[in-house]
Formats: structure tokens, sequence, C-alpha cells
């Protein structure tokens, strides 16, 4: 909602236009951040040339004009330091249909980059487009996120270790960690870090395991603790797979090939895409969230592997009756 402001020359405007730009450059300004009267000064100086200082009468005749137009500002005291803090206002996006529909599907893109300050800064994006939607909007953009397993993403309480994480892994550091496994419990796993990623929500460790010649993709979560080692490292010979899959519908006309990717074949429908993979694990789920648009071509026991998952998903929820 905010808006950037060029600096305005005073002599150029009336009264009324000055007045009409004060307003505006606080509501601007309050939109950021909470205010105080010394705050506003210094603010409207900085956006207009030559502006004088306001009074603290003016200012609060320009609050309550913001006020009478709907939004909600509280007053100065002790407890917001003094501040005129901006609670709500009555300012909506009304968004259609394709217009939503594009918007998860940049994130959806966005969050194949392997990216997760991109990520994150574009889910932030989304929380300030949900207050600012009006209501009908807001029920259709849940919706559009809930169907494409778009999970919100907080990382205020990980910020510092994904800070430290990201440094070991840009100096590809030997690190040991305990981690929890969903399917053996907690154990020490020894790793060279490689990247970090951001997933439907959740953060994610790459590092190569010279124990089981592979790369492993470990969720950050499930880290209990983990602290820099030094490893003797062999010759170092990281298993891939080769796949290939075709790609239909919506999938294959968003698709962006990756490094590890190539297109074989393209035409107006699908497309055929031939891959080099160093973690199962992950390629599977990736191709799960593809949905019927995405089919596996080879290797025959991937695709075995892919079919016998999604038997064991209907399996699941054939008992399960909705309401």
């Amino acid at each position: 909602m905010a808006f950037e402001n060029k600096k305005l020359d005073s002599k150029n405007l009336d009264n009324i236009s000055i007045t009409a730009f004060r307003i505006l450059s606080i509501l601007n300004i309050l939109l950021k951040e909470p205010l105080s009267e010394d705050d506003i000064n210094q603010k409207i100086q900085e956006n207009i040339e030559g502006a004088r200082n306001l009074s603290n009468d003016t200012i609060c005749i320009y609050i309550n004009t913001l006020r009478s137009i709907g939004c909600e500002i509280s007053r100065p005291s002790k407890n917001t330091d003094y501040k005129y803090i901006l609670k709500s206002h009555p300012f909506k996006l009304n968004l259609s249909n394709d217009e939503i529909n594009t918007i998860i599907e940049i994130r959806k893109y966005i969050s194949t980059l392997g990216n997760w300050k991109l990520a994150v800064e574009i889910d932030d994006l989304f929380n300030q487009i949900l207050n600012l939607i009006n209501p009908e909007s807001k029920k259709i953009f849940l919706s559009a996120k809930k169907s494409t397993l778009c999970r919100e993403t907080n990382i205020e309480n990980i910020l510092p270790e994904l800070n430290l994480i990201e440094k070991y892994c840009n100096q590809n550091k030997d690190i040991m960690l305990i981690y929890n496994s969903p399917n053996s419990g907690e154990k020490e796993i020894w790793i060279k870090a490689e990247k970090l990623t951001l997933e439907n929500g959740s953060f994610y460790l790459w590092g190569y395991n010279e124990e089981l010649n592979e790369t492993l993709y470990l969720r950050l979560d499930r880290i209990k603790s983990i602290k820099t080692v030094n490893i003797v490292e062999k010759n170092k010979i990281n298993k891939t797979f080769e796949v290939k899959y075709r790609l239909t519908g919506d999938s294959a006309f968003s698709f962006v090939p990756s490094e590890s990717e190539k297109i074989l074949e393209k035409n107006d429908t699908n497309l055929i895409v031939q891959a080099k993979i160093n973690n199962k694990f992950n390629f599977i789920q990736n191709t799960l969230a593809y949905g019927p648009d995405c089919i596996i071509i080879s290797p025959e026991n991937i695709r075995e592997e892919i079919i016998l998952k999604l038997k064991m998903m209907a399996e699941i929820h054939k008992d399960i009756s909705t309401t």
C-alpha cells in the first residue's frame, strides 16, 4: 500500500495541494511505522522542498482528517512512546481470479529457484496483500493457496540459525548434526554443507554424506544441534540419477528448466524433460506436487516407487468420509 514520494518543491503547489500532500505523506509513513510529532515534521521536510515545521495542532488536524475517512489511528501516549499508530484503514484491493492465480503462480515459480531469502520476501508480500484485499478476494486467495499446498513461512525464531547455516554452506563446511528422523529417531549425521532451500514452507539443508556417497536432504526443524567438524575427505563421487518425465497443462506452460534440467521435446500441449538428480526423495516430492500434470518416463524403479506412494496415499484416504 505504501507509495514512493519524490521530493516536491512547494513553490509549485497551492495551499490546498500542499495540505493534501502533507496528509498523504503522513498516511504513507504511518503505513510503514508509528510516528511521533517530531518524526512527522522530519519526514514532511524530507518529502517537500522548503516545508516549514508543523505545529502540534496542525498535525492533530491532519491526523483527524485521516480518521474522518476511516483510518483508525491511536493517540500518542507513554505506552506507545508518544507515537501515532495506524491500526487499520479502509483502503482495500479488489483482485480478479486471474490476478490471484497469477500471483500464486509467481510464488510457485520462485519456490523452485532455491533462493530462500527471496521466497521469504514473497511470503511477506503475500501477507501484506492479504491485509489489503477485500473479504471476497481474500476468500479466493486463501483457497488458491491451499489448493497449491502453499504453506506460511515464519523465520523470526530461526533467522540466526539460518544465517549461520548459510555461512556453512557458502564455505562448504564439514558439519555434524543430531537429526530427528521420522523413521529412525535421533541420530548423528555427518555432511559437507552445500545449500539451504525453502520448499512448501519448510527449510531444507542439503549436504554430501561420504558414508552413503550421496547428497542428503534434511528438514531444518528436525535438526536438534549442529557443529562444524574436520572430516578427512576421500575421493568424492556423488551419486546422481538421470530421469525423464513429461509435463502437461499449466505445469508445462510455466516450466522453467534449472541448471540440472534440459527440455528434450516440446509442443503446444506438453514437453519432455531430462534431469540429473542427486536426491531421489526430493525429486519424488517435487514430482507429486505437479499432480496429474507429470508422468515419469524413466527410470522404471523411480516410476514404480511413485506409483506405490500414490497407492499408499489413496489407501490412507479411502476410508475417510467427507462431510
